[in-house]
C-alpha cells in the first residue's frame, strides 16, 4: 500500500513535461491564429500587447520598411519608418486591421528554410477579407523555444 503514493508521484512527474511540452509547430500555430484573431480587434492596447508578448526584441527595435507597388506600370515606393519600432508595428497593425480585421484564413501552411546552415520555420498564412482583397503573411520564427515571431512579410493582392 505504501508504494501507491511513490507510484502516482512518479507518474505525475513524467506526465508533467509530456503535458507541458508543445512541439515548435503547435506553438507557432498558435501564435499565427492568435495574430489573425488580434487583427480582427479594434484595439490599439490589444495591437501592442501581441507585439510585445510574440515578436522579438530583435524584430521590436527593427526599423519599418514598407514597400508599395501601384498599377500596371509597377511604380515602388519604399518608406522607412525611424520613429518609435514598436509604435510603427502598432500603426502596420492598424492598417492590417484596415484591411483584413474581418478577413478569413484561406490557408495556413508551415514551411522550413535553409539559408546560411540555419534552419528556419515559417508559416505562410493567407487572408481573405471577403472584398477582393487577398493577405499572404509570411511569418518567421525563432529557431529555439520560445519560438517567437522574428520576422514579417505581408504581401497584399487584388
Amino acid at each position: 500500500m505504501k508504494i501507491l503514493p511513490y507510484l502516482f508521484l512518479l507518474l505525475l512527474t513524467l506526465a508533467g513535461p509530456i503535458a507541458n511540452g508543445q512541439e515548435p509547430s503547435a506553438i507557432m500555430e498558435k501564435r499565427v491564429r492568435e495574430m489573425h484573431r488580434v487583427l480582427g480587434l479594434d484595439d490599439p492596447a490589444a495591437w501592442r500587447k501581441f507585439i510585445e508578448e510574440n515578436y522579438t526584441k530583435t524584430l521590436i527595435d527593427k526599423p519599418m520598411r514598407a514597400a508599395v507597388q501601384e498599377g500596371d506600370q509597377g511604380t515602388t515606393t519604399t518608406q522607412t519608418t525611424t520613429a518609435s519600432n514598436l509604435d510603427a508595428k502598432v500603426k502596420m497593425f492598424e492598417r492590417l486591421h484596415s484591411d483584413f480585421g474581418g478577413g478569413k484564413i484561406v490557408s495556413m501552411t508551415a514551411k522550413g528554410e535553409v539559408s546560411k546552415g540555419n534552419n528556419t520555420t515559417y508559416y505562410v498564412m493567407i487572408l481573405d477579407n471577403g472584398e477582393g482583397l487577398k493577405g499572404i503573411f509570411q511569418i518567421k520564427f525563432e529557431e529555439s523555444a520560445p519560438y517567437r515571431i522574428n520576422g514579417l512579410g505581408i504581401q497584399a493582392e487584388n
